[in-house]
């Protein structure tokens, strides 16, 4: 009998998904066109005539206009004959409201293009707005469980941060800010057109938020590498974005532009990889850390991640060794969970679930909610029973 990751036994049995067997088959289709490297957003204009005639530009709040891209997104698109319409009004964690204004504004202008310009919240939210906007109805009809498989108008993603991997994903989180949850509109429609990856924007990253998106990234790799959904495919993105972050990553955050170049990279790679796995205990169990606290998503994913290693581990040992192996991290005293562990320390995230305001009193209202998030969760290589989800809580706090 194998030892419970809590490290009490118990007669149980779990019961362990499929993850590859002897016959492997799977689809895979990507439509976005990616264009990447030093330069790559002066592409702009020239991608957006072949596109559209009049584009929503959506971005965030500050940072676009503080270094002066809003102005050079405008010039670009006049330049090219494409009018913009600006929409400088993201916040972190776009709520519905967000959304539906901007797809109001979108329908009023008679846009049939947008260019997303920001970190993933300025991505998602202009893919939920074009679906609100094309489609009707509010950003709430689209979350799922519906499914967006009609194309909507094009889309053009343009990463600042190097973590959420949107400008490659058929996803775009929201907040339902009613009920407190994480939400998220899906489906190969939303896919985004093309997608200007250009390290240059994320000169002016600071370095917290460096490490969190960066932390976002990793999630996203180990995740769909432990997911009852991976590929062959999946894997091979996963394990190759794991293994730049592991590299990359701090000297990212110490701001060296060529490590944020290779960040950008292993973030698009990761994007990859989840399009096709999704992800699983670290968001399922992350969500709720953000919606109650306010901590940036990848440090929120990256509190809970590590102890979840534990769970992957019993429920696929040898693809843990696998990785480990790939990772040169093989022989490592604690493995995958105390190398995660090392990782934040040396990029500064918080450690533990009391560092960020936490009290023990409030773990079981987070359990409660937690189970709530079942389209993450069911993804895990295993199931998750709610003494489970207590016991990882418990070992993050």
């Amino acid at each position: 009998m194998k030892k419970r990751p809590s490290g009490q036994e118990k007669n149980i049995s779990y019961p362990v998904r499929r993850m590859l067997g002897a016959s492997i088959m799977f689809t895979y289709r990507h439509t976005t066109k990616v264009v990447f490297g030093k330069g790559a957003l002066n592409r702009l204009g020239e991608e957006a005539a072949k596109l559209g005639s009049k584009a929503l530009v959506v971005t965030g709040k500050h940072f676009a206009k503080k270094h002066g891209y809003l102005d050079r997104i405008s010039e670009a698109l006049k330049a090219s004959g494409v009018e913009p319409v600006l929409y400088p009004e993201v916040e972190p964690n776009p709520s519905f409201g967000t959304v539906d204004r901007g797809a109001e504004i979108a329908r009023k202008e008679g846009v049939d293009l947008y260019v997303a310009f920001g970190g993933g919240s300025a991505m998602d939210a202009a893919k939920a707005i074009d679906v609100v906007a094309t489609l009707g109805g509010r950003a709430a009809d689209w979350v799922y469980p519906k499914v967006v498989s009609e194309k909507v108008k094009p889309i053009i993603a343009i990463p600042t941060t190097h973590g959420t991997g949107s400008e490659v994903t058929k996803y775009a989180v929201l907040t339902d800010t009613e009920r407190g949850m994480k939400t998220v509109v899906v489906g190969d429609g939303i896919l985004p057109d093309v997608a200007l990856l250009d390290p240059e924007p994320l000169r002016h990253l600071p370095g917290e938020q460096a490490a969190a998106t960066g932390l976002d990234a990793l999630s996203h790799a180990i995740e769909s590498y432990f997911s009852s959904k991976a590929t062959p495919l999946s894997d091979l993105f996963a394990v190759e974005a794991a293994r730049i972050i592991f590299g990359n990553l701090p000297c990212a955050v110490k701001g060296s532009l060529e490590c944020r170049e290779e960040m950008l990279y292993a973030s698009m790679l990761a994007g990859y990889a989840i399009n096709i796995a999704g992800t699983n205990v670290g968001h399922g169990l992350g969500y709720e850390i953000t919606v109650r606290k306010g901590v940036p998503h990848g440090f929120a994913n990256l509190l809970i991640l590590p102890h979840a290693a534990p769970y992957y581990a019993l429920a696929a040992p040898d693809k843990m060794e696998e990785l480990l192996d790939k990772l040169c991290l093989s022989g490592l005293p604690g493995g995958l969970k105390e190398s995660l562990e090392a990782l934040k320390r040396n990029v500064g995230a918080p450690m533990r679930l009391r560092d960020v305001g936490f009290t023990e009193e409030e773990l079981e209202s987070l359990i409660e909610r937690a189970v709530l998030y079942r389209r993450n969760l069911a993804n895990a290589p295993l199931d998750l029973s709610e003494e489970d989800i207590r016991n990882i809580y418990l070992s993050a706090f």
